[in-house]
C-alpha cells in the first residue's frame, strides 16, 4: 500500500463528501484507485476506465456500469448529457487534449495550467461518461492532470461545493 500524504486523504475524503459518500469502503476505494491512478503515465480509455472500477467496486451500482461507459441517456444538472453512443469518442478527444497540454504545459504560466485545468475537469463532467462516479473519478483526472504539470493538489472541500459546482454554470 502506497503512503498517503495529508493533502492527498483530505483531497480524496473531501471529494468522496462532495457526493455525500461518508463511508470507510468509499474512502478506501477512493484511495485504492487514486493509487493506480498516480502510477499510470499516460491518460487513456483504459487507465479512465480502470479508475472508475477500481472507485466504485463497492458502490451500488450494477456490474455492469462499474468501469465501463454508460450505455443509458442521463440528465445532469438539468441538461440533458452526451448521448451514450458518442462517449467514447468524446473521451478519448478529451484525454488527448490532457495529454497535450502535459507534453505542452511545461513553460507556460501557472494561470495558463490553472485556467486548462479547469477547462477539462468542465469538459470531462459535461461528457459524464458513466452513470455514476463522474464527480470523484473527474477530480481525480483533474488532480492527476495538475501534479504531472506541475500545479499542487486541488481540494475541493463540501463546503465549498457550491462554489465548485459554478465552474459548470455556462
Amino acid at each position: 500500500m502506497f503512503y498517503m500524504t495529508k493533502e492527498e486523504t483530505e483531497f480524496l475524503m473531501q471529494s468522496n463528501a462532495i457526493e455525500g459518500v461518508y463511508d470507510s469502503a468509499s474512502y478506501h476505494q477512493a484511495k485504492h484507485a487514486w493509487n493506480y491512478l498516480l502510477e499510470e503515465k499516460e491518460l487513456t480509455t483504459g487507465v479512465i476506465l480502470k479508475t472508475h472500477k477500481l472507485l466504485m467496486l463497492n458502490q451500488p451500482i450494477l456490474g455492469y456500469q462499474r468501469g465501463y461507459f454508460r450505455t443509458e441517456q442521463v440528465w445532469v444538472g438539468g441538461r440533458e448529457g452526451l448521448a451514450h453512443y458518442k462517449i467514447r469518442g468524446a473521451v478519448e478527444h478529451w484525454a488527448m487534449n490532457v495529454e497535450d497540454l502535459i507534453k505542452n504545459a511545461k513553460n507556460e504560466p501557472d494561470i495558463f495550467k490553472e485556467r486548462m485545468t479547469k477547462e477539462h475537469h468542465v469538459e470531462y463532467e459535461k461528457i459524464h461518461p458513466f452513470i455514476d462516479g463522474n464527480g470523484r473519478t473527474g477530480r481525480m483526472f483533474l488532480n492527476w492532470e495538475r501534479l504531472k504539470i506541475g500545479l499542487p493538489l486541488l481540494v475541493i472541500k463540501e463546503a465549498e461545493k457550491q462554489a465548485y459546482y459554478d465552474w459548470f454554470k455556462d
